[in-house]
């Protein structure tokens, strides 16, 4: 006996991911982190809101939720950096 693999018998030192997984394109600033650093109220269309002594809190509303979800999908164990092995695409342009 050896190790188990991948359903299937696959490779003895091969683990599977926790599915689904999801590739995060690497967009150009111009197309959403620039909105971010050149608007004209502080405030408005983002999702954290950073106070003094480096601590943030979460704000919700419409027009954030583009940058809530682009953050969270770079941090989560779903993300891949391999396209090929994805099940779902995420193109960040903020709109």
């Amino acid at each position: 006996g050896g190790e188990g693999g991948a359903a299937g018998g696959g490779a003895g030192r091969a683990r599977t991911r926790r599915r689904p997984l999801i590739y995060v394109y690497d967009m150009p600033p111009h197309l959403n982190t620039h909105m971010l650093q050149y608007k004209l109220t502080p405030g408005a269309c983002n999702h954290r809101i950073f106070h003094a002594g480096n601590s943030s809190a979460v704000r919700a509303g419409t027009y954030a939720i583009e940058q809530y979800l682009h953050e969270a999908l770079l941090q989560s164990r779903h993300r891949t950096f391999d396209p090929d092995e994805a099940d779902f695409f995420y193109v960040p342009v903020y709109i």
